[in-house]
């Protein structure tokens, strides 16, 4: 059941917190914040929720909630992130331009880095919403689920770069890999190749370091965010206290 959904107002004019039904249990980011806004709203009214509202099982749903987009959005943006270094290197023409412009470096960087720092973005929209017992659990678990996916993507995409860097694309297994492709492809071509994937390996050790920096951003941005929002909530506090 939803929030003060389908119950009469209070006498003294506040919501009342639904309870037969437990707490929502979200199935994507949008009905997990949808959700959040909800009890926040019922909260301010009501001041607190009944015992037992916010159950184990809806912090589990929360966390995944955050668990699986931390983890998909950031496998997507470490998959973009060694095209993005190697448009930036000048190794992937971009827009048909093997002299990409600063702009052109720019947008590839700004591409690799839009999945994983929206998704935490839209999370920070509730910010605001910090504010009783069933919020910030769920803003709690939310936030966790992402930092526990993002983290697990951290791991995966430093063991993958680093896998490509010192055993696929090593000379000594690229070259006789490359060989088993004559007569299909040309000598001079395999030579090419060759020179080109020895070359842009090194992309995948920079791409490490970039995800390395996208992760700390993606768990700080909604944590920077809500600390924030409840410091300024407390300095309103103490100031309408003050001037009464």
């Amino acid at each position: 059941m939803a929030l003060g959904k389908d119950l009469p107002p209070k006498q003294d004019g506040g919501l009342v917190i639904g309870t037969l039904g437990g707490a929502e249990k979200p199935t994507g980011l949008l009905t997990a914040i949808s959700a959040i806004e909800n009890y926040a709203m019922n909260e301010r009214e009501s001041g607190s929720v009944p015992h037992g509202f916010f159950t184990t099982q809806n912090r589990v749903s929360f966390f995944a909630v955050g668990f699986t987009g931390g983890l998909v959005s950031g496998l997507v943006a470490a998959l973009l992130t060694p095209i993005a270094i190697g448009v930036i290197e000048n190794y992937i023409p971009i827009f048909g331009s093997h002299e990409p412009s600063l702009y052109d470096q720019c947008f590839a960087f700004a591409v690799s880095l839009s999945f994983s720092l929206g998704y935490a973005a839209f999370i920070s929209r509730v910010r605001g919403d910090y504010v009783g017992t069933a919020s910030k659990s769920a803003i709690n678990d939310l936030v966790s689920g992402l930092a526990t996916g993002a983290v697990l993507k951290l791991i995966i995409a430093l063991v993958g770069f680093h896998f490509m860097y010192f055993v696929v694309l090593a000379p000594q297994n690229i070259g006789p890999l490359l060989l088993k492709l004559h007569p299909l492809v040309k000598l001079p071509t395999l030579e090419w190749w060759f020179q080109w994937l020895g070359e842009f390996r090194h992309v995948f050790l920079i791409s490490s370091y970039v995800i390395v920096l996208t992760t700390f951003l993606t768990v700080a941005t909604p944590v920077v965010a809500i600390m924030l929002s409840v410091r300024g909530s407390r300095r309103r506090k103490m100031q309408e206290k003050k001037w009464g």
